[in-house]
């Protein structure tokens, strides 16, 4: 049964049928069933790449690469792409090497929204941030990694979702990924996620709570890079 029906597929086929760059969704799924200590069989990476496969066809200019963390292939791609769990998406422009816009976990609900204005950033819109915010982003003098702990219930969260794939797609010095914090609780207990949007900021040294402006996350993030200088 599809996952998404008629009028979606032409809303989806709409907003992404003038892109002018080339959008590669590389995806990492498991499909072992294997359960030992400290790994669960992957809840939703087949409801994931269902919702993948039935994008891809709405846009000449939308390419999917499925990589199976139960290959060896799949192990390899992982580690060279920093890839620790499944369902993880990667959206970078075709021809690239980017790793650092990212989902982990099913954009499901109102993240389907992000999933594509994400497309559409990186396949014709651009960030869009301002020069002086990239400048400073691009002075950063080591990588940031911000996860973005979100739901797919919540209205709020597909704005910082948003603005920390516009900080990672504007400088490789960001690492942006979304987080479904249901499906990864151990991930949500570590950093105690009690609501959301909640970004974590290299670890916990800084977190921002709700959908704040570009400038709350900026702040943060060089508070982050400050404190583990």
């Amino acid at each position: 049964m599809p996952l998404l029906g008629e009028q979606e597929q032409q809303i989806v086929r709409d907003r992404l049928g003038n892109l002018t760059r080339d959008v590669e969704i590389v995806l990492f799924t498991d499909t072992s069933t294997i359960v030992a200590p400290g790994k669960e069989p992957c809840m939703y990476c087949k409801e994931t790449q269902q919702l993948l496969e039935e994008i891809e066809p709405l846009s000449e200019k939308v390419h999917l690469v499925v990589y199976d963390l139960a290959t060896p292939e799949g192990k390899a791609k992982a580690e060279e792409m920093r890839v620790e769990d499944p369902p993880t998406i990667i959206l970078r422009e075709k021809g690239t090497d980017a790793v650092n816009v990212r989902y982990r976990g099913i954009p499901a609900g109102y993240e389907f929204a992000s999933l594509l204005e994400d497309i559409e950033m990186i396949g014709r819109d651009g960030h869009g941030l301002p020069d002086d915010v990239v400048n400073e982003l691009n002075a950063l003098p080591s990588e940031v990694t911000v996860q973005v702990f979100v739901t797919p219930t919540c209205p709020y969260c597909p704005q910082a979702v948003r603005t920390i794939h516009r900080f990672a797609y504007a400088s490789p010095k960001i690492m942006g990924e979304m987080v479904e914090a249901q499906e990864f609780p151990a991930l949500s207990q570590k950093y105690n996620i009690s609501g959301v949007p909640d970004a974590i900021i290299n670890g916990g040294v800084q977190r921002v709570l709700g959908a704040q402006p570009v400038s709350a996350f900026l702040e943060a993030i060089k508070k982050a890079v400050a404190a583990t200088a």
